[in-house]
């Protein structure tokens, strides 16, 4: 409320809250429990959260999907919310988190941005052995994504990007912080920052600087800001 967002609330009975611990020493996180259940949610609920989605979509300049594999994306709504997405010609961001579990980036099709690990990236294409720029270029063909910003830590962020001309060039950032307090939300920052960048008109080049700004920022400080 007091930074102006709408939230809205729907409640499954039958699945606990989810909820995520993080164990600590010397404001390094040594381990992490979750607590949750990673069904699917249920159809009447899929349909009431893609028919709100689709509301909010006509006012909307960006939508990201930030993906937890805790059940709460099906891919029939996550294709419902992208047709529309697409129809109505807004930025679509998403990112599958596989740090304490297992998701898959590439369902995520027609999308403006993707910015996996490399390790989701390799969950995803079920490839160990290629290079980072087949890697990358991989990822973008099987999901059919405009763009697909890599994150690898400490190494930085390998850029694949398309370019006016529609060919696609590679660069890489350096990482910005080299000494990190704390790497949680670093990815979040990444690909809010990132996303926001081209919904306001940045291009992918300059949107993917800003992000990782962003994420030096959150890595210098403990917990997820």
């Amino acid at each position: 409320r007091e930074y102006g967002v709408e939230t809205h609330v729907m409640v499954d009975a039958s699945r606990p809250t989810t909820t995520k611990q993080r164990f600590c020493a010397q404001e390094k996180t040594l381990l992490r429990v979750s607590h949750l259940h990673q069904r699917s949610i249920d159809s009447p609920t899929q349909e009431k959260l893609g028919d709100l989605t689709l509301k909010l979509l006509e006012k909307a300049d960006l939508v990201v999907f930030s993906d937890f594999n805790y059940g709460c994306l099906p891919q029939a709504l996550v294709d419902r919310i992208v047709a529309q997405g697409n129809d109505l010609d807004i930025v679509l961001s998403a990112d599958s988190q596989s740090s304490s579990q297992t998701g898959d980036v590439g369902r995520f099709r027609n999308m403006d941005l993707l910015t996996p690990t490399e390790r989701e990236a390799r969950l995803s294409l079920r490839n160990k052995e290629d290079g980072l720029v087949v890697l990358a270029e991989n990822l973008r063909s099987q999901a059919n994504a405009k763009n697909v910003l890599l994150s690898m830590g400490g190494e930085g962020a390998l850029l694949h990007f398309r370019t006016l001309d529609g060919s696609y060039k590679t660069d890489r950032i350096p990482a910005l912080n080299h000494r990190p307090k704390d790497v949680a939300g670093a990815g979040d920052s990444l690909l809010i920052t990132t996303s926001m960048g081209l919904a306001c008109g940045a291009n992918a080049w300059e949107s993917a600087c800003i992000g990782s700004i962003a994420a030096s920022v959150q890595v210098s400080r403990i917990g997820n800001v």
